[in-house]
């Protein structure tokens, strides 16, 4: 298994406070979300249909909802809020002299 790194996915200036904002780190689908000042890293395909959850919506309740099904996700954890056992990988990350890096 390889090791793992960081790598660099954002400047920290493109995240604003309420924000989200999808990128790909090394092949893999990322969405960055800013809430009460901090970052959350995680897929950014919905786990149902591989929709791109940058097109959803978040919620004060650290809701993220596919604009595709409706699915909802815990922010902070990646669980999918329904009856299934699903969640979505969850990214450690920092913010580094400007620039937001996430561990792969």
């Amino acid at each position: 298994m390889p090791e793992e790194s960081w790598f660099f996915a954002i400047k920290d200036d493109d995240l604003k406070e309420g924000s989200m904002e999808f990128t790909r780190v090394k092949g893999t689908p990322i969405l960055l979300i800013r809430k009460n000042n901090a970052v959350y890293s995680l897929s950014g395909k919905c786990k149902h249909m591989g929709c791109r959850l940058s097109k959803g919506t978040f919620s004060e309740e650290y809701v993220l909802k596919c604009p595709c099904h409706g699915w909802e996700y815990d922010i902070r954890t990646g669980k999918y809020l329904g009856d299934k056992d699903e969640e979505l990988s969850v990214f450690e990350n920092k913010v580094e002299d400007g620039e937001i890096f996430v561990l792969l």
